[in-house]
């Protein structure tokens, strides 16, 4: 069953903060979410409760609303939506609110977007986390990274895993505590330990990517006028591998690639750059939609860890990870369509 408290109360800290009198309707005792009425709106909103949200459950539901026909009559109702999934669920034209006062809903006359609010923590999780949450910032990062495409790493010894994941020795057992603390990792006995739960650990990988990954990688953006030549290209004898839109079109041929992303170790980048004959993009070109990009991208970790089952492409993980921080709504969808295939 649906939380129906939950729904009350995300109803109720929205119409104390704008005083709407929006009122929480169900249908019939067998159905478990119900309709958001709003004073002076005809239509009432469809209400889908998700106690946690995740970014891959995120996209699902944005997939249901559409093949449902409901984007501009759905309502996400959660505990607590984040910055990165706000912007999606705008993006995409639907309405959400949550338990902390996170609320867009563009309804005419009615329009409330309120952002930035934060869970409030206990004193005792507020102290804990100055001590742990390295999970999930950008050193962790590799670390859960290694961990998700190498479950048997967990195992390892510290100094192994440090080396694999190329950050300090220190910092492998901060992410280690953390990943034990929120439940990742499970001591079996005393000498093993196994990933718990690796959807949810990366469901959590993914909605920091963005901004605790994408957006501190060196990159720089080119153009070219033949696709064609930059399609050919040959990355057999250099460190780079293509991400992104056109390695999900390597992949099956499902998206066609409007723009190009490689990652690139820095000493290769010249020959990228010399053999595809890219150049760099000029201010009057960046405000040019139908203009190809092609970003070539510095990896966070050697090109070989990122590499996934197929020679010269990003690891699935990676490359979703870029569908969704692209933000594009044609992405989104090849996303959705990627997950299901070569992920879950």
């Amino acid at each position: 069953m649906i939380n129906q408290g939950l729904i009350q109360a995300a109803i109720e800290k929205l119409n104390l903060q704008t005083g709407l009198g929006a009122e929480y309707k169900t249908f019939k005792k067998e159905c478990v979410e119900g309709e958001l009425t709003l004073p002076n709106v005809k239509s009432n909103l469809i209400i889908k409760c998700k106690k946690h949200l995740h970014t891959t459950a995120l996209q699902k539901y944005i997939a249901e609303f559409k093949i449902k026909n409901q984007i501009t009559d759905a309502l996400l109702i959660t505990e607590y939506i984040n910055p990165n999934q706000a912007a999606l669920l705008k993006e995409q034209k639907i309405s959400f609110i949550d338990c902390v006062g996170n609320t867009y809903i563009n309804c005419p006359p009615i329009y409330i977007d309120i952002q930035g609010n934060k869970p409030e923590k206990a004193h005792n999780k507020i102290a804990l986390a100055k001590q742990l949450g390295k999970a999930f910032q950008p050193k962790g990062m590799k670390v859960v990274f290694m961990f998700l495409v190498q479950p048997e790493l967990v195992n390892k010894p510290m100094r192994t895993i440090a080396k694999v994941a190329e950050v300090a020795l220190g910092t492998v057992k901060q992410v280690i505590d953390d990943l034990i603390y929120q439940e990742f990792i499970v001591q079996k006995d005393q000498h093993t330990k196994t990933i718990y739960n690796s959807k949810a650990l990366l469901d959590k990988w993914l909605d920091a990517y963005p901004v605790t990954v994408e957006a501190k990688l060196k990159q720089e953006i080119f153009t070219t006028d033949n696709t064609e030549l930059l399609q050919k290209l040959k990355l057999n004898n250099v460190k780079a591998m293509w991400g992104g839109e056109y390695a999900v079109q390597q992949y099956d041929n499902y998206l066609n690639a409007k723009n190009y992303l490689i990652y690139v170790n820095p000493e290769h980048k010249k020959v990228i750059l010399k053999t595809a004959r890219l150049r760099k993009v000029k201010a009057e070109d960046d405000i040019n939609d139908a203009l190809t990009k092609v970003v070539l991208v510095e990896p966070f970790l050697a090109i070989e860890k990122l590499v996934g089952p197929k020679v010269n492409l990003a690891h699935p993980y990676l490359i979703y990870a870029n569908l969704l921080a692209s933000r594009d709504a044609r992405n989104i969808d090849a996303a959705t369509r990627f997950y299901e295939k070569h992920i879950a």
